[in-house]
Parts: structure tokens; sequence; C-alpha cells
């Protein structure tokens, strides 16, 4: 088969980005290269993406540059467009494209039938009524994949703590999981200049929808669906007036945060083949660094006969694909603690860290596009804007019943 034709929007030539680190190393990799091409760059201007794809030495006979969405929706061949910038413009760029294919595919059959998808970077967009736009829309138009860049799910570790051990019965059936996460910011109380948008709820990617969103969706694909009858959460600012630093360190001003620094929610989990009736949940985040000597990310999940433990000295190193991940198990009857072996497959180990989940994100993908959902593909390893709208509206619900 061709390989699918994709589209980049927010490749920058003049700083780094989470597209450069993150996706290009798995699609200019031979593997990636096979499945998928790059054929269209598109960023606020035309010349922007014409200095993109000069920076990235793509070939503009093949990679052609467009400077808006609507431009792109124009385009004839292209198969998946990927948004990978920042999320207060996810909507502007997403909506414009799809409106722009549904005015060219004449509904929903036609849009099928051009096989076209969109993967967005998560947050989905900045809040939830434009989330549930961009996916109502979606389906008018008939896109045939949407994707949202939760790729934690698709870690090695989450696949080895639910495909080995909690479906291979070695703890018995979950009675309850705790999730204890430090940090997401290096220090407690400064952030950086570039990422003041932390601080502002309106933007939409903040501590609790970033890093909150990925542990969420984390916890539910691993563990069940949450009832929205069975959440309960507190969420606090500890420290309102933020100092911003510039890239030397120094303090440059202070803003005033409306985003939560501290978070509790707790849940009951949904009875399955692995999880008890009425089994409890509970995350805590807090911004800044963990206690000297203590983890900042520790995951356990207790069952009838063991307990798995999970624990990484990097915050989001499941999600980020970077650093050191440890996963013992306690088995009560024998009071012996093993040390599960994980490990990256031999593509993955290829790339650096940032691209190895997100490189399997786009593995499962092709594999859905290619082969259909459940079938050579095996099961889904992307989580689709369905997924995202409900995770979505969690986030806010919380954020809302805590009065932000």
């Amino acid at each position: 088969m061709a390989p699918i034709r994709l589209a980049l929007v927010g490749l920058s030539s003049s700083s780094s980005s989470w597209l450069s680190l993150a996706h290009l190393p798995y699609l200019l990799s031979s593997r990636g290269q096979q499945k998928f091409q790059i054929v269209a760059l598109v960023n606020s201007s035309l010349s922007s993406a014409e200095a993109a794809i000069k920076n990235y030495n793509f070939d503009p006979t093949i990679v052609k540059a467009y400077g808006s969405p609507e431009e792109l929706a124009k385009a004839e061949d292209v198969d998946l467009v990927v948004v990978g910038t920042r999320v207060d413009v996810h909507y502007s760029n997403i909506k414009p494209l799809l409106e722009g294919w549904k005015a060219t595919s004449n509904g929903k059959a036609a849009g099928k039938e051009r096989e076209r998808g969109v993967y967005s970077e998560w947050p989905l967009a900045s809040n939830l009524a434009q989330v549930e736009e961009l996916i109502a829309l979606a389906k008018e138009t008939g896109v045939k994949k949407t994707v949202v860049g939760t790729q934690g799910w698709a870690s090695p570790v989450v696949q080895k703590v639910v495909g080995e051990l909690l479906r291979g019965g070695r703890i018995g059936k979950v009675l309850s999981s705790e999730l204890r996460l430090s940090g997401l910011t290096a220090e407690r109380e400064a952030v950086q200049e570039k990422t003041e948008y932390f601080t502002k709820r309106e933007v939409g990617g903040g501590f609790w929808s970033i890093g909150g969103g990925h542990l969420i969706d984390l916890l539910q694909s691993a563990l069940g669906e949450l009832s929205p009858t069975s959440i309960k959460s507190h969420f606090h600012i500890q420290r309102p007036l933020v100092p911003l630093k510039d890239s030397t360190g120094a303090i440059i001003r202070t803003v005033t945060s409306n985003v939560p620094d501290l978070v509790y929610v707790t849940s009951s989990l949904p009875s399955s083949d692995t999880v008890q009736q009425n089994a409890a949940l509970h995350l805590r985040m807090r911004r800044g660094p963990p206690f000297p000597g203590e983890p900042a990310f520790v995951w356990s999940i207790t069952g009838e006969k063991g307990e798995i433990r999970v624990t990484s000295p990097e915050s989001v190193a499941i999600i980020l694909g970077a650093g050191e991940v440890k996963v013992e198990v306690h088995y009560y009857q024998t009071d012996e603690v093993e040390e599960v072996e994980w490990k990256w497959e031999g593509w993955q180990e290829e790339l650096p860290a940032p691209a190895r989940n997100v490189g399997s994100v786009y593995e499962g993908v092709w594999e859905a596009w290619t082969h259909g959902e459940g079938k050579e593909g095996g099961e889904k390893r992307y989580n689709d804007w369905e997924v995202a709208g409900r995770r979505h509206e969690q986030v806010e619900r919380l954020l809302g019943d805590n009065g932000f």
C-alpha cells in the first residue's frame, strides 16, 4: 500500500516544537517513511511554511507550502492532517479545514470516499464547546479517522501493566488504584516565560488540562471509564502569584494564575474482568518537584493477590517516553517483590525518547487505516475524538465543580 500522505500544521523553522521533537523523528525514519509521506506544511503564513520546508531540507517539489487551513482544504493529495500547534489555535486551524472538506466533498458519503483524517495533539481545543463543535463537524464531513495525542496509553509500560499483569491475573482483581504525581514544571513557584499560558485557564493548556488530561486518560484507558456520578474532586491554587523567568533564569515579571496547582480526584472504577465492583481510584497532582528522595510519579494498583507499583523520578516519563520507569509486583502470599521487565520495540529504541510513544500512535493509525480496527493491527493503539470529548467533559466539569 502507498504511504499515507501527511500535512503538518505548525512545524516552525525558528524554534523546536513538539512536532519537530516527537513527530518528525518517527516520520523521517525508514520505518515511518514506509507508511507515511509528508506532502504539505501549513503555518500562519505562506512564507513561514516555505521557510520550514527549507529549514528541514524537504523537497519542495513533494512538500508543498500553505499559509492557511482553508488553502490546505483544497489540496487533493493530502490524506491525514496533523495539528501540532499550541492548543489555543487548534480550533482555528481545524474548523476551517473541516469546513473546507465538507464544502468540497458534498457531504458525509463523499468525505468517507476521500478517506481523510485529522490527528490533533491534546488538548483537542481550548474548551468543551469548541471540542464538541469539532467532533460534530468531523462527523458531518465524514472524516475517516480522528486521532488525539494522548499517547501515554501507547507506552510499553502501560501495555505491560494492562496486558500481562492485570489481564494475566497476576494480582487478582483490582481493589483500588492510586496515582501520585509531583512536577510538570521544574520549580514550585516560577515558570518559564514561554509557558506563561500554563497560568491562563482560557488558553486551555495548563497544569490540569494538559497534565491532568493525560493522566485521566491513562488511568481510564487502563482501568475503565469512570461514571460521572462517582467522581469527586478538590482543586486549589496554592501559589496564585507566579514569577516568569527568561532564558537566563532571571525573573522578568509576576503574573496571577487562575489555574489550579494542586488537584485531588477520587472515583469508583467500573466492574470488569480485571476490576472489582466499586474499586477505588485516587489521583493527586501537585505542581513542582517531589520531596527529596521520593519518586515524582508513583502509580499503585492494589489487587486481591498482590500490588503493582510503577515509579519514576520523572513526573511524565510514561507520557513523554523519557526517563527511567520501574515496574514492580508485590505478591502477598510469598511476600516477594518482583521487578517486571519492560522494553521498547527495536524500532523505538532507534528514536529519541519523545518520538517513541508518538511513533506507536502513528503505527496504530496506519494499522487501522490499512487493515481496519481490531484486525491485523490488533487492539486500537490510539484514542479518537469521541474519547477526547469524554476526557474534555471530565476536565472542564471538575474545574467547574471547584469554581474555576
